[in-house]
């Protein structure tokens, strides 16, 4: 994609203070978009809103979210997505706040979720309390695989790859374990995320995109190629035979796995998109987004490898199908791409490489080169 939603790095606000943008999604208007911001000075990040190069602040009043403003005052806040959802960190806890009648269902999901876990040896947090639209959750040891992945001073490649070879085997334990007659009956409570439901997810991606560049005459041949892409992607997801369903997690990604500095159980975190799906559902989303982080320049290629072979190896384990796992990566891919050129920092990198359906390798361009 040549042409990118022109997101700005930085906004300033009415009062003339500069926040960096974090993350940017796009608005259901074309030229508007949601961000998540942060400035010197200040702890936590902030929500707010950018339309015609103007910069309106979301601020703990988010009218959507009416608990964050009583839920301020315990902790910093560390993810705002306006009018959608919100996390603080406190001392003891993580509190998520959701719009009014959320919170039931995401706390059943992760309920669902946490039994077969922690049986196969994830440490899993534990739910406090639960409310209309207020989630409390215990703190998980560790740091996250993606921060482990950036650190060059702290740790070695032969301890990253034993995190992974730990995750690996707790993954293959528990997607196996889930899937089982003791789990049969909370398995069906949750909801079914299929090829169908992949594509549909896909689709509002894509439309995400060509409503935010319609018109433009530098994006006529990024839409034509993306929607030929789309249509190919979409057409192998629904066309080939189906892999078995089983427990998913429905938003597998380095942010959400935890390992330790010392020997111990991988942490897995955030269950509200739990799911029914095939095992190529999770497996792929997380294999992009580690090869994203390759391209990204943020992997080695050598921590690129031990990622990518414990995943694909996890994939042997499971019986996936190769063209499964195929085609769920080259959906990721494709939506990734479109999610990433909403962001600042990367958009105007031209993340062409997902739109490719062609597997990655580490000898072939990085992203952003």
């Amino acid at each position: 994609m040549n042409w990118h939603p022109p997101v700005p790095r930085r906004v300033t606000d009415a009062e003339g203070r500069v926040w960096s943008v974090q993350r940017a999604w796009p608005g259901t208007t074309a030229g508007r978009y949601i961000l998540e911001v942060r400035t010197p000075g200040r702890p936590g990040v902030l929500a707010g809103l950018y339309r015609e190069g103007r910069f309106d602040p979301v601020t703990v009043n988010d009218r959507r979210l009416p608990a964050l403003a009583g839920e301020s005052s315990k902790g910093e806040v560390v993810v705002h997505r306006a009018h959608r959802r919100a996390v603080l960190r406190t001392p003891v806890s993580y509190i998520k706040v959701l719009p009014p009648g959320w919170a039931p269902n995401a706390a059943a999901s992760h309920t669902i979720a946490a039994a077969p876990l922690a049986g196969a040896g994830f440490n899993t947090p534990r739910l406090i309390t639960a409310g209309r639209d207020v989630l409390v959750f215990s703190p998980v040891p560790g740091r996250s695989f993606y921060e482990l992945g950036q650190d060059q001073t702290g740790i070695t490649d032969a301890f990253y790859a034993a995190k992974w070879a730990q995750w690996q085997r707790a993954w293959i334990e528990t997607v196996a374990s889930a899937s089982s007659p003791a789990f049969r009956s909370s398995l069906e409570r949750l909801p079914l995320h299929d090829a169908e439901e992949e594509a549909v997810s896909l689709r509002r991606w894509i439309d995400h995109w060509l409503r935010h560049s319609e018109g433009i005459a530098e994006a006529a041949e990024a839409r034509a190629a993306l929607m030929v892409q789309a249509d190919a992607v979409t057409a192998a997801l629904l066309a080939q035979p189906r892999d078995p369903l089983g427990w998913a997690h429905g938003d597998l990604h380095e942010k959400q796995m935890l390992g330790t500095d010392h020997p111990g159980a991988p942490g897995l975190l955030d269950f509200d998109e739990s799911c029914r799906a095939e095992a190529a559902l999770d497996l792929a989303n997380l294999d992009v987004h580690v090869e994203l982080r390759w391209r990204q320049h943020l992997l080695t290629t050598g921590r690129y490898i031990i990622a990518h072979a414990s995943i694909m190896s996890s994939a042997e384990r499971l019986d996936v199908s190769p063209g499964r796992l195929a085609a769920y990566c080259a959906s990721a891919r494709l939506r990734l791409a479109c999610i990433y050129s909403f962001r600042p920092l990367w958009g105007p990198q031209r993340a062409t490489y997902a739109t490719s359906l062609v597997t990655a390798h580490p000898e072939q361009t990085r992203f952003g080169t």
